[in-house]
């Protein structure tokens, strides 16, 4: 699976398909602004990544569950939320996942406990959005020659690429298992078997619906990203 994304890796580098902010680094190393929109892309999915898992760990050990507060998940640090495919999404298009939370469902309380940690994530991703996006609606002049309001900009967007992203219902993303909470017992059995296919099922989306994506994904994130902002947004 790791040669699988490296050479993943290789052929969008050699076709000049990473994401904006990865490519036009590679293209342009001597371009400020190439560099201003990579920083923003680099706080925007640290920042998105690790609230958004720091969160569905909050949310289980509040809802009784402390399995990921005992396997350190229950963090603010970056490198406990990392993973590699989620990881290479967000270089090859721009939204991706952190490693899933561990959770033991049988000491939740309540019926639909897994659906509300599930939603705590991407509900984290569109608190980021809004709140960076204060300074951009209401903001006046941007004293740094434009690069404030480009890096605030993207964290806005990728967070809201981030959260309606992971609702997606495929596994291992929070959609999966908000639907898994909604289920009645016997199509939540079925339901799990799916989840070890989840990273390939992903990968085979994203090279081959790249049009649904841009339904799904792309839009509805652009659309909520300048209803937050107030405007159009400008890079």
């Amino acid at each position: 699976m790791l040669l699988i994304g490296l050479v993943l890796l290789l052929l969008a580098f050699l076709n000049g398909s990473l994401f904006g902010p990865i490519q036009g680094v590679l293209q342009n190393p001597t371009s400020t602004n190439a560099w201003i929109q990579f920083s923003g892309f680099v706080i925007a999915i640290v920042l998105g990544i690790t609230v958004h898992e720091f969160m569905h760990a909050y949310a289980a050990s509040r809802l009784g569950d402390d399995t990921g507060r005992l396997m350190g998940r229950l963090s603010l640090n970056p490198a406990a939320h990392f993973d590699f495919f989620g990881s290479l999404l967000l270089v090859l298009a721009g939204f991706g996942y952190g490693k899933p939370v561990p959770f033991n469902e049988s000491r939740l309380r309540g019926a639909a406990a897994v659906s509300v940690v599930a939603i705590a994530g991407p509900l984290s991703n569109f608190a980021i959005a809004a709140l960076c996006a204060i300074p951009l609606r209401f903001g006046g002049v941007d004293p740094f020659n434009g690069a404030y309001t480009q890096i605030l900009t993207l964290i806005v967007l990728i967070n809201c690429l981030l959260g309606i992203f992971n609702l997606i219902p495929i596994p291992p993303l929070d959609g999966a298992n908000v639907v898994y909470g909604l289920l009645p017992p016997r199509q939540q059995y079925s339901w799990r078997t799916v989840q070890q296919y989840g990273p390939l099922i992903l990968l085979a989306v994203f090279f081959f619906g790249q049009s649904l994506l841009r339904v799904l994904v792309y839009s509805p994130a652009v659309a909520l990203a300048t209803f937050f902002i107030g405007h159009r947004m400008t890079f």
